[in-house]
């Protein structure tokens, strides 16, 4: 068989003619609204899949209503979700917000069924004139204790929460092997007034290795890394904008050449805007008036086995989460009021911006400025501590960052969920 240009071309249109009649089904839209799903840290597949009555759209510009996540921990270790549903198109200046609470003893399976049944609450003002709303069925499971007898009743521990923690990593291979542990304990007291916690970490990181000679001989090399800390803190709201506060720590690091060391710092704190948009916006500023004191494991570049040393610090912090985006900055400026000379800066920042329909921009970094290593050893350290980075070095400076962007176009709908492979 002869194939012409006309028939190659025939044989294609059939071929992609179910692919057309496919495309050319009725819009999904229809009977229903369309939302954009707008979270970092959730299970977006999940929720697309148990919430089915609606359209989720790839893109923020053509949806009816913008759906924006975002959580934070809470006093008793479990976490608190903030929902805003933000009106767009014909729900302009429809906007509501809604929080959901999961508890620390929620499994992760519970924890995203209680956030769906808040969603699926939020979007019901929202379906009241669509024709879907008639196929959804609400339900009431009466409890046998109301909230308010629930919350009448005195709590033995007084929102007091403890938790205990370990976990190891290990690896190896017939040249090498390492071995980490790390063990925690904490114990957290969180209400409207007052904020404790006290946290006390472990660690101890083994590296060992092995090696032949030419003459077969095996030798064997193994260095270890320990440290401890113990951190604490009580914090008292004053009003909407200030919180004052006590910050207590101690800590030693075979790394950083400290056997012991102990501190007590007065804190205070002012937020530029009110403690209970923390979802939304926080801008806020803290000086701190730390007194330590240090003992060596050696002898420091300083001539100094031990030292008493008082510390100024201003940290400054913000975070917006907004529709258009994420942004989260971090400031701390530190010196030692014995020598000016001897202080540091850190810059933290993380950018997550939409430009334009379909293209998003990530940018992170950290800088460091370092003029404070006070601890460093006098002695100097081998060749095997510098490389496997045992033993603090000297620098004036530290970097990191990243740049990502990330453009998406086709189709406006994103409903399906398809979990295979």
């Amino acid at each position: 068989m002869v194939y012409t240009k006309t028939n190659v071309t025939l044989l294609f249109i059939i071929i992609l003619v179910p692919f057309i009649s496919h495309g050319q089904k009725k819009d999904v839209s229809d009977g229903t609204i369309k939302i954009f799903l707008d979270c970092n840290r959730c299970d977006r597949s999940y929720i697309r899949d148990n919430i089915n009555f609606v359209n989720y759209m790839r893109d923020k510009e053509d949806a009816q209503l913008h759906l924006l996540l975002t959580k934070q921990r809470t006093g008793s270790g479990g976490t608190q979700y903030t929902l805003r549903y933000i009106g767009r198109k014909n729900f302009n200046s429809q906007d509501q917000k809604l929080t959901y609470t999961s508890p620390k003893s929620d499994t992760k399976d519970e924890e995203r069924k209680g956030l769906v049944k808040k969603i699926k609450v939020g979007l019901i003002p929202y379906l009241s004139t669509s024709p879907v709303l008639g196929n959804i069925n609400i339900t009431y499971k009466a409890d046998n204790e109301s909230t308010d007898q629930r919350s009448a009743q005195s709590d033995k521990w007084n929102y007091w929460v403890f938790e205990l923690d370990g976990r190891s990593f290990f690896n190896g291979e017939e040249s090498r092997k390492n071995l980490f542990i790390s063990m925690g304990a904490s114990a957290d007291h969180v209400t409207k007034n007052w904020k404790v916690n006290m946290e006390y970490d472990y660690d101890y990181n083994r590296k060992k290795f092995t090696s032949t000679d030419s003459l077969g001989n095996e030798e064997t090399n193994i260095f270890v890394t320990r440290g401890q800390s113990f951190e604490s803190s009580v914090v008292r709201s004053l009003t909407e904008h200030w919180s004052l506060g006590l910050l207590a720590e101690s800590f030693s690091s075979s790394r950083n050449n400290i056997d012991f060391n102990i501190s007590g710092s007065p804190a205070i704190e002012y937020n530029v805007f009110p403690y209970e948009e923390y979802a939304e916006r926080r801008i806020s500023f803290m000086y701190v008036m730390s007194a330590s004191y240090f003992d060596y494991q050696t002898e420091t570049i300083f001539n100094k086995k031990t030292d008493f040393l008082i510390r100024p610090e201003l940290r400054s912090r913000l975070e917006f989460t907004q529709p258009w985006g994420e942004i989260e900055g971090r400031v701390k400026a530190s010196t030692y009021l014995r020598d000016l000379s001897k202080n540091r800066l850190d810059l933290n920042l993380e950018f997550d911006f939409r430009i334009f329909r379909g293209l998003s921009l990530n940018l992170s970094g950290r800088y460091s400025l370092i003029n404070d290593q006070l601890s460093i050893p006098k002695e100097s350290i081998s060749d095997a501590e510098q490389l496997l980075n045992l033993r603090q070095q000297s620098t004036s400076y530290s970097y990191r960052g990243s740049v990502g962007i990330e453009y998406s176009f086709g189709s406006i709908y994103n409903n399906i969920v398809n979990p295979r492979f």
